[in-house]
Parts: structure tokens; C-alpha cells; sequence
């Protein structure tokens, strides 16, 4: 498994960032965006969202960003037989009940959390 990473917002744009920038628009999430160039308060980006076709974006809704990373976490269904399986969701994991011993619930502890 990979490490996922999110966007934290650090603030408002501003050009001597070095990025990642992120566009708040209408998503749950904050989007990864390229600000490509800035004239009078209208931002040009592309996104990997948008499919990479280049859009004008408000000012405002562009924001200084950095990576930082996101607790792994998975279930891991343990079956009579000694078989293991995966699954990235609880309800998942549910759905394979058939000869199973437990379920284990697998979270990744991040530096600087306590236990």
C-alpha cells in the first residue's frame, strides 16, 4: 500500500509560494491545482481534476497548500482456514462472512501520535 497524502491549507495565495496550491470549489476536498498565471484577482490553473484542461479560477478560491499525510487504514477479514483477505472498508469486509474467524481493524500510527 501506498501513503496517501492530503492538502492542508496554509493560506492565501500568494506568487513566492513554490506550491502545491489548492482551489476550493464546490468538492468536499480541497483540489490540487497548477497556477500557471495571475491577472487582476482571475487565477490561470489546470488541474489533474479537471483533466488538465486549463480554466480560469477566482483568486480567492485558490489557496497555499503542502502535502501531508493520511493515516493508512484497511480490515483484514482472518478465516477459519488460516486465509487472510483485504479490503479498504469495514462494510467490505462484511460481506465476507462465509467461515470467518474475526475481523481486524489495521490503522497506521503517524509520527508524533501517542498510542
Amino acid at each position: 500500500m501506498t501513503q496517501k497524502t492530503k492538502l492542508e491549507i496554509l493560506g492565501p495565495y500568494t506568487p513566492e509560494h513554490e506550491g502545491p496550491f489548492a482551489l476550493l470549489c464546490g468538492v468536499n476536498q480541497p483540489i490540487e491545482c497548477n497556477v500557471h498565471s495571475v491577472v487582476e484577482g482571475s487565477a490561470f490553473v489546470t488541474s489533474e481534476y479537471m483533466g488538465r484542461t486549463p480554466f480560469i479560477a477566482s483568486v480567492h478560491n485558490i489557496k497555499n497548500a503542502r502535502e501531508v499525510p493520511v493515516a493508512r487504514e484497511f480490515w483484514v477479514n482472518e478465516y477459519a482456514g488460516g486465509g487472510l483477505s483485504v479490503y479498504a472498508s469495514k462494510e467490505e469486509a462484511k460481506n465476507y462472512k462465509v467461515c470467518l474467524r474475526r475481523t481486524i481493524h489495521v490503522r497506521e500510527v503517524m509520527p508524533g501520535e501517542s498510542e
